[in-house]
């Protein structure tokens, strides 16, 4: 993975960074709840075999970490530096692992990849990956300055208690040989990987009443393909 990134790729990234690094610190760091998600801790593994640790900042849009260490030094990082990270929730303790895949964008029938974070959500030779999408917000909602948002929990509310908004998934698998399938249509093209196994997912869907709208649900179908 590492040597098949390339100078260009390297290139492109400094680019990001010293364009990054050239807004503002105000511009940085505001608390732009549409597009970044803080964990109070993370491990971080770099293709360089280097590891560093602290509290970390993903910016889902531009695939970008910000990683403050407790000795007060602090880093950006993108998918051609990383190899994967580890992100820790601070009352939970539930750990998330990210890793970082050569993706073609979803654009079919491309041999343009590039790297790009996704957070892988169950083990086995079929994998399910996802992408969480910037936050849709609720026109109405009343924003709450000072508290934190995730992709996968909105914590802000209208005074009518309605949610300030929601975030889309977008799923993809990762397949054996590596490469990493768009899931558009999440039943559907589920079925069309499971190919002669599908009629079993689907008796096991049947039976244990799930459906695909649940990253927990979709991790037990694919789990279950796996184990045939």
């Amino acid at each position: 993975m590492r040597g098949n990134l390339g100078v260009g790729a390297r290139f492109i990234s400094a680019v990001v960074l010293i364009f990054y690094m050239s807004l503002p610190l105000q511009a940085q760091h505001q608390d732009n709840r549409d597009e970044t998600s803080w964990w109070p801790g993370s491990k971080v593994v770099l293709w360089s075999g280097d590891t560093v640790s602290g509290s970390l900042t993903l910016y889902r849009s531009q695939d970008l970490i910000y990683v403050q260490q407790p000795d007060g030094s602090s880093n950006f990082y993108t998918p051609v530096h990383v190899q994967y990270f580890i992100t820790r929730e601070q009352l939970s303790g539930k750990t998330t692992l990210f890793r970082t895949l050569s993706w073609d964008m979803g654009r079919d029938h491309s041999d343009f990849k590039k790297p790009a974070f996704f957070e892988q959500l169950n083990e086995g030779s079929y994998t399910l990956m996802r992408r969480e999408m910037p936050l849709i917000r609720n026109p109405n909602a009343i924003d709450q300055p000072n508290q934190q948002h995730s992709f996968s929990t909105v914590s802000t509310y209208t005074q009518d208690n309605t949610p300030l908004g929601y975030a889309p998934n977008r799923y993809y698998m990762l397949l054996p040989n590596g490469e990493v399938v768009t899931l558009r249509n999440l039943r559907k093209d589920l079925h069309r990987l499971f190919g002669k196994k599908s009629r079993k997912v689907k008796s096991f869907v049947k039976k244990h009443n799930l459906d695909y709208e649940y990253p927990h649900r979709l991790v037990a179908i694919v789990n279950y393909y796996n184990s045939l």
